[in-house]
């Protein structure tokens, strides 16, 4: 989202560089006119090295005592112009840059403005999230980082692992670049989860003992029998949220081995296991973990194997470790579905709700806090957006979004007076971001938002979302601040029973990244995540292009907020287009199409598409005048190299009708026929 909302705003970008892996400074970001911002870094070298920060405005530090904290260097800077700036950490001989995009509120574009801004309180949340490790200074060059002061068997800190997804979420990979300040973290944060990971022997592997099932110890080594788990008390919850961490970095690096020396809980029985082995592990814990008898059946509660209890909040969570699982390339066991799909039927309310505890009884009512659970099963177990209960949950969600009265089923947020159910409660306000996403719904007809600024329509509700977490985040250019919280106002809080910071600014920083659940895989996104590979229209006509985010299994992913942008260079530079479905969020198949039109006359166009900073791979489109010459495909007046090349690239396509230049023999296909025939009409021989 950072690296796209600097493009919104037209400003012009480079990654974060560093001269060696062993200092880093913060990823791009934006900044306000006028406004302070906090600039900060990390150094492996020892505490009083020398070291300068330098704003890039002719302002800077350089304290005579040097490095206090080597863990977080920070300066507040501000700047006067609206322009960008290459703030820089010098710390002995080793360099770190980065660019800040400076906005002037009162001359910037609204939509612009606006996008800076959500920028700006990702940039400082993630900050936070940074700041508030555990022990951070002296942990700082251990293999382990923590939200919490637990280190004993107790259960890993799942508010932790939120924070280690919503790093992940931002495109801050466990292999990232070595410059990305974030990866360390994201990796010593996985570690901590990895090493107090406890084993659970699934004999009888079968837990559904109806005929015709599957057997969940699926998909992994020797033993089979065990699977992963977060220590028992409370698992039922802490384990999915463990995987959904682990499924981000293994959809990044399937791969990647566990570090030697880790599994202190788990009898080393993690390390040296891939991510992808590891995660499968865990997946098999998830489903074993299921309820398994009466109407229980197929649901979660607060421990892992509870029987006939399903627990409509756990089973968000239960919800949330299956679906980002299986995008990163697990397998879910084949009688999952079909279980949680019986026991959701018994838990579903008439209203769209779900109960906080299965009764088989759909005439109850259930709550703000949990509708968006209900949606997310729906979408889960394959029910279409036109089903009538996707649309009652729809239209309890309209109903009751500024409502923040009444009994429900008696759960609040408890985050400030009144109580809210809605925006200000992570819990509630995650679920619903889930299970609207799930089913690409991007407006709620009725909720009040006004259209704008820019194309954002009337009743966007996830805009309505973003408004409320940008008004709500704490002291952002405090340097130990910008969090969400419910410990200040204006408060935002978890749900009627917690109020962890971390937990908190978790949920807000996934709520503001560009996808519901976890990024595509990103090597086929680079290459194959945008199509066709070449085009050529007439002058003055539309162009479509699509994009599809897809996990490393090729299953679709929904609900993945897309751009696109045609690259300068192009002839139509920076043109703006409509996608389908709006909003340019994917759809159940996980695609986007795109439409934008020819302004500017014949020539060529690159276009790409983005999800937050990972981009797609790069496609062409040639636009040419009528009855231009065959051959000359790309309309400069000339057949050279460079025509030959895009016939090459369009090899085996149909010919885009009678007069496509590329078509050289006028067959109506596109081979290596036409590229022989172009060839020896070439007038010029520079490409």
């Amino acid at each position: 989202m950072g690296q796209v909302a600097l493009m919104a705003a037209g400003i012009v970008t480079i990654a974060a560089t560093t001269a060696s892996a062993d200092t880093r400074i913060m990823p791009t970001r934006q900044a306000l006119k006028g406004t302070n911002v906090v600039v900060w870094g990390n150094t492996t070298q020892p505490n009083g090295t020398p070291f300068t920060l330098d704003c890039g405005n002719g302002v800077s530090t350089s304290p005579a005592g040097g490095v206090v904290d080597r863990s977080y260097i920070t300066f507040t800077c501000n700047y006067a112009v609206a322009a960008s700036f290459t703030a820089t950490l010098t710390v002995g001989a080793e360099v770190a840059s980065t660019t800040i995009g400076v906005v002037d509120p009162a001359t910037a574009d609204p939509f612009d403005l606006r996008a800076a801004k959500i920028n700006m309180a990702i940039e400082d949340g993630l900050r936070f999230l940074y700041f508030a490790q555990f022990n951070r200074a002296a942990s700082f060059l251990t293999n382990q980082t923590t939200w919490n002061s637990v280190t004993t068997a107790n259960n890993p800190n799942a508010f932790g692992a939120l924070a280690v997804l919503a790093i992940q979420n931002h495109g801050h990979a466990v292999n990232g670049p070595a410059t990305d300040i974030f990866q360390p973290v994201v990796q010593r944060g996985l570690n901590y989860i990895f090493d107090r990971l406890v084993q659970r022997n699934m004999d009888p592997c079968d837990e559904d003992p109806g005929p015709g099932v599957s057997n969940p110890c699926i998909n992994v080594p020797a033993p089979v029998n065990i699977a992963l788990q977060a220590t028992p008390g409370n698992d039922g919850y802490a384990t999915p949220i463990l995987a959904a961490a682990i499924a981000a970095a293994a959809s990044a690096a399937p791969a990647r081995l566990v570090d030697a020396g880790l599994g202190a809980q788990n009898a080393g029985f993690v390390a040296g296991r891939t991510y992808a082995e590891i995660l499968q592990r865990i997946t098999n814990a998830i489903a074993w973990g299921q309820s398994d008898a009466l109407n229980g059946k197929g649901g979660w509660s607060y421990s892992l194997q509870a029987g006939s209890s399903s627990d409509g909040s756990t089973m968000g969570w239960g919800l949330l470790g299956f679906i980002d699982s299986q995008a990163a390339g697990a397998t879910i066991p084949a009688f999952s579905k079909p279980d949680f799909a019986g026991v959701l039927s018994r838990q579903l309310n008439n209203d769209g709700t779900i109960d906080y505890q299965v009764d088989n009884n759909p005439a109850g009512t259930g709550s703000m806090t949990k509708v968006g659970i209900a949606l997310q099963g729906l979408a889960f177990t394959g029910v279409p957006a036109a089903d009538a209960r996707v649309t009652a949950s729809k239209n309890y969600i309209t109903q009751n979004w500024t409502n923040q009265v009444g009994a429900e089923d008696g759960f609040t947020c408890q985050a400030g007076s009144p109580s809210v159910r809605n925006k200000g409660c992570g819990y509630a306000m995650f679920n619903i971001f889930k299970g609207l996403k799930a089913y690409g719904i991007t407006t709620l007809p009725g909720i009040g938002r006004p259209a704008g600024p820019g194309a954002i329509p009337a009743d966007d509700w996830y805009a309505d979302y973003v408004d409320n977490l940008l008004t709500n985040q704490h002291l952002p250019t405090d340097p130990t601040r910008g969090e969400w919280s419910q410990a200040a106002a204006p408060t935002m809080g978890w749900s009627c029973c917690e109020s962890n910071t971390i937990g908190i600014t978790a949920l807000a920083e996934l709520i503001l990244s560009p996808v519901a659940f976890v990024l595509p895989d990103p090597i086929l996104f680079s290459t194959v995540g945008l199509s066709p590979d070449n085009a050529t229209n007439p002058v003055g006509t539309d162009h479509t292009v699509t994009a599809f985010a897809q996990s490393s299994n090729h299953d679709p992913i929904p609900g993945a907020t897309i751009s696109f942008s045609v690259l300068a260079g192009s002839v139509n530079a920076g043109a703006g287009g409509t996608c389908i479905p709006a909003g340019c969020v994917t759809g159940p198949d996980g695609k986007v199409n795109f439409t934008y039109h020819d302004t500017n006359g014949a020539g060529t166009d690159t276009i790409q598409a983005f999800i937050g900073q990972l981009g797609s791979n790069k496609v062409t489109k040639t636009w040419q005048n009528a009855g231009a010459a065959r051959c000359d495909a790309n309309a400069d007046g000339v057949i050279s190299p460079a025509d030959l090349i895009i016939i090459r690239n369009a090899n085996g396509q149909v010919a885009a009708g009678g007069s496509d230049p590329r078509d050289g023999n006028g067959d109506g296909q596109i081979n290596v026929l036409d590229f022989r025939y172009c060839q020896i009409r070439m007038t010029a021989q520079v490409p």
